[in-house]
């Protein structure tokens, strides 16, 4: 399977005063239910904690009806960061893999 090489939106987006460079990759995967690859960096070198991260990455990915549902490929990205931020802070990690996103 190949995989796409060239990111079709790259961007920052600012949660809590702090600046993330995210890396949107569509239909990262193909077929009956395609996925698009967000990767959350930090912008320093080295890598700092950013808000989804405590390493300075983060990889996300998610179906591409819901991306394309969405308002902005920024939109999505932002509605995700903070579903992680709140997952984290959560009462529970027992539906950790479950983001409430909109």
């Amino acid at each position: 399977m190949t995989y796409p090489t060239q990111p079709a939106a790259v961007f920052t987006l600012t949660i809590d005063a702090q600046e993330m460079t995210v890396r949107y990759l569509p239909y990262w995967t193909k077929g009956l239910a395609p996925y698009g690859h967000f990767e959350f960096k930090s912008p320093a070198e080295p890598r700092r904690r950013i808000p989804v991260s405590e390493t300075g990455y983060r990889s996300y990915f998610a179906p591409m009806d819901e991306i394309e549902a969405a308002p902005s490929v920024e939109e999505y990205a932002r509605a995700v960061a903070l579903a992680i931020m709140a997952q984290k802070s959560g009462p529970s990690a027992e539906d950790a893999d479950q983001l409430p996103l909109f």
